[in-house]
């Protein structure tokens, strides 16, 4: 069987959709952890989690705090509690977007590519 033509183009854009999306799926798996741990007083950090996809480019952020194009107000304290070790109540943390993407990014990483057949 001979090839007579080659879609490069259109398979490198069908492979970077897939991608994409897993890596969309494992960021809000890990996203739903990070909703467990961020500090919570009246709940206004943990509602301005942000997930944003750039399916040109191939990437997902995640993100707390609001600011420019969120469409959250800007929370001037959330760096402060990511970084600060405090007492949090409920068993909340500090570095509550650093650990999460650390352990279960990774994770759904892994179920993600399973799902399409990479291992």
């Amino acid at each position: 069987m001979s090839w007579k033509t080659w879609h490069g183009k259109r398979v490198e854009n069908q492979v970077r959709r897939a991608a994409t999306e897993a890596t969309r799926r494992a960021v809000e798996a890990a996203g739903m952890v990070m909703d467990q741990q961020v500090p919570h007083d009246e709940g206004i950090l943990q509602g301005t989690k942000t997930i944003k996809v750039d399916e040109k480019a191939g990437k997902v952020a995640i993100g707390y705090g609001g600011g420019v194009g969120t469409g959250h107000p800007i929370v001037p304290y959330a760096l402060k509690w990511h970084e600060t070790p405090a007492n949090f109540q409920k068993g909340r943390k500090h570095n509550y977007v650093r650990d999460p993407a650390r352990t279960e990014l990774p994770k759904g990483m892994m179920v993600e590519l399973r799902k399409t057949g990479m291992k």
